[in-house]
């Protein structure tokens, strides 16, 4: 159950003698990108209590099931509590930290110094929270000198990572807790959340005359549900029902004009690819009721702003790559970005204050879209950057 600032018991733990049940501490939830604030109440190593910070300035009290459970990952049976060796016979023997390091260090050493560092493949990492494995992850390829690495993220995020570096250089999230209409395609964020506040944001949207809930989907998920509009297409023919809903958009000119003249490149020749897409015929491809399909699409086109989620059901689907870009076209070519409710680059990829970077200007927020990278084929050519403003 996931509600509002709740307080459980996580899983059965062990006394100790060094308990302070009673104290909160503030913390944040690390298992997913959210970062959610928490407050724990400890006994000894375990949490005796895990329950939402309603101070904490994003989540604001809210948690998911995950948090509630982190006595579990913290000291669940099978997890390890001291360093362990192999021995000759093929079982394990206790050894302390220092050793564990030292010793993993000198053969890592050793393989970089006889077969060179680009030798070594680095594996780990992903969309969690833990932010210091990834800085400290890089420190130790760099010593190392490797240059190949890859983490979960490869199984899901390729293709769509591939189309934000041609479009505009860095990944994007959406304002989804001020958007007037929410598109998500193959995302069911009441399970998988992926931005603060999730289940009480999607309840806040439903309950909203003014505002709209976009879902494409071929299941009729959680969310699909709650959705004022649920394009439930056919397994596998999200790009026909995403190039349809722009086919109406450039056919119906509900464009962006001034936002596509001002900060991009090459878009002509997209328009005109998509001003000749047959949407009765892509509608019945995907299997959306064409009437349906321009209802959202006239929807996103009068929306003051939009935000737009893809996640793994079109990722690990087939075309996930064109889906992915097509996806992002929609809130592109509506000038969905850089304003409230609409979609912004990734803090990850935020300049440090005073770096000098085009965003940076004394903290104040403005529209600055960063440019692209390298050339690509097709549509990707035509609106490869969003120029420097």
């Amino acid at each position: 159950m996931t509600g509002e600032a709740p307080t459980t018991r996580a899983a059965a733990t062990v006394e100790r003698p060094d308990t302070d049940t009673g104290q909160w501490h503030t913390s944040a939830c690390i298992l997913c990108e959210c970062n959610c604030g928490i407050e724990i109440e400890l006994d000894g190593r375990s949490f005796r209590g895990v329950r939402g910070d309603k101070d904490h300035p994003s989540s604001a009290g809210y948690t998911c099931e995950k948090a509630l459970r982190l006595d579990h990952y913290q000291n669940g049976r099978h997890r390890l509590t001291s360093a362990l060796r192999r021995t000759p016979d093929g079982e394990y023997e206790e050894i302390d930290l220092d050793t564990a390091i030292a010793e993993i260090a000198e053969r890592l050493a050793a393989i970089r110094d006889t077969h060179g560092g680009d030798k070594i493949f680095f594996y780990g990492g992903g969309g969690q929270g833990n932010h210091l494995g990834g800085i400290y992850s890089r420190s130790l390829q760099s010593a190392l000198g490797v240059q190949y690495t890859s983490n979960a993220l490869a199984q899901e995020k390729t293709g769509e990572m591939w189309v934000d570096g041609k479009l505009y250089g860095g990944h994007t999230k959406g304002d989804f807790e001020n958007s007037e209409v929410v598109v998500f395609v193959g995302k069911n964020p009441w399970q998988s959340h992926s931005f603060p506040r999730a289940r009480p944001t999607l309840r806040e949207i439903a309950r909203d005359p003014d505002r709209t809930m976009i879902v494409i989907d071929p299941r009729r998920s959680e969310t699909a549900a709650m959705a004022d509009i649920h394009l439930q297409v056919r397994p596998g023919t999200d790009a026909w029902c995403l190039a349809a809903l722009l086919g109406v958009l450039v056919q119906e000119d509900l464009l962006d004009h001034p936002f596509l003249a001002e900060h991009t490149t090459g878009t002509g020749a997209v328009l005109g690819k998509l001003a000749e897409v047959p949407v009765a015929d892509y509608s019945a491809r995907c299997g959306v009721p064409e009437d349906l399909l321009r209802t959202a699409a006239r929807r996103i086109g009068a929306a003051s702003s939009a935000a737009v989620y893809e996640d793994l059901g079109v990722q690990q689907s087939p075309n996930s790559t064109l889906v992915s870009y097509l996806d992002k076209l929609v809130w592109i070519l509506t000038g969905n970005f850089g304003k409230p409710g609409a979609m912004f680059l990734h803090s990850a990829f935020a300049p440090i204050a005073g770096g000098g970077g085009p965003a940076s200007g004394g903290g104040k927020a403005r529209r600055t879209p960063v440019t692209g990278r390298g050339s690509s084929p097709g549509w990707f050519r035509a609106t490869r950057s969003l120029r420097r403003s």
